[in-house]
């Protein structure tokens, strides 16, 4: 089953719990999503009912301005690494969540890419079992869902603790470890029928990063010519011999 009962002690990554999660925003001038229903649409999901709250804040030379706080209550998923979670110092109250959006709240969304994995905005959730949500005591089974890491943001740890209403099994971890790096580093890296679509175009720059493939290979990102619409990129692997570097 991928959904069981999450530890009553630790917090881990994969923890599904029904909690806060916001956004802070100007108090003008801003797009007006995420928020409303009316303006989701199939790039921009609609996580719910928000609720706003004018905040004024105090900056440095003694003027004060006022933001707004957009918040919402709903399904959220923890993508904190367990490791940070493990070693963080006693204080350390930070937690990283990335809300849940269900299909039923979503129709719009390109929902076979996002079961497919070919969105690197979304971890794919399938529907939760009857026997599932009886073993977890939920009143409502989640539908099949999405987490969409595009909305993370940083929650307090006690709330989160003691919203919880279940987890992912161990062994789906490494797929959504896999949809974090693709999101916030090699999100990039295409699929092989992308891979025709770059014949022909010119290379402007190529920079290698600190991420590697078995071999090992360094990964290396590649900007490339647009066609008229701005630069685009890749993350590839190659083998270069590394030269001029000291001793």
């Amino acid at each position: 089953m991928p959904y069981r009962r999450h530890s009553r002690r630790n917090i881990r990554q994969g923890d599904i719990a029904v909690c806060e999660f916001h956004q802070l925003r100007a108090r003008s001038g801003e797009p007006r999503g995420p928020g409303p229903a009316e303006v989701a649409n199939e790039d921009l999901p609609y996580l719910g009912e928000e609720q706003t709250f004018e905040v004024p804040v105090a900056l440095p030379g003694g003027t004060t301005i006022v933001r707004q706080l957009r918040l919402w209550v709903g399904t959220a998923m923890v993508i904190h690494q367990n490791c940070e979670i493990e070693y963080a110092d006693g204080e350390d109250s930070r937690l990283l969540v990335a809300p849940i959006v269900t299909r039923e709240q979503w129709p719009s969304a390109p929902w076979e890419e996002i079961e497919r994995g070919s969105l690197p905005s979304y971890f794919y959730l399938p529907e939760m079992t009857a026997e599932e949500a009886s073993l977890l005591e939920v009143d409502e089974p989640l539908p099949a869902a999405a987490v969409a890491l595009a909305s993370t943001t940083c929650m307090s740890r006690g709330i989160v603790k003691s919203s919880r209403i279940g987890t992912i099994e161990t062994e789906d971890l490494p797929g959504l470890q896999e949809a974090l790096v693709r999101f916030f580093s090699v999100r990039g890296w295409g699929s092989s029928e992308a891979l025709q679509k770059l014949e022909g175009l010119r290379i402007v720059s190529a920079a290698e990063t600190s991420e590697t493939v078995a071999g090992p290979a360094p990964l290396s990102k590649v900007i490339l010519a647009g066609d008229g619409d701005g630069d685009d990129e890749i993350t590839v692997a190659w083998g270069v011999r590394r030269t001029g570097r000291s001793m």
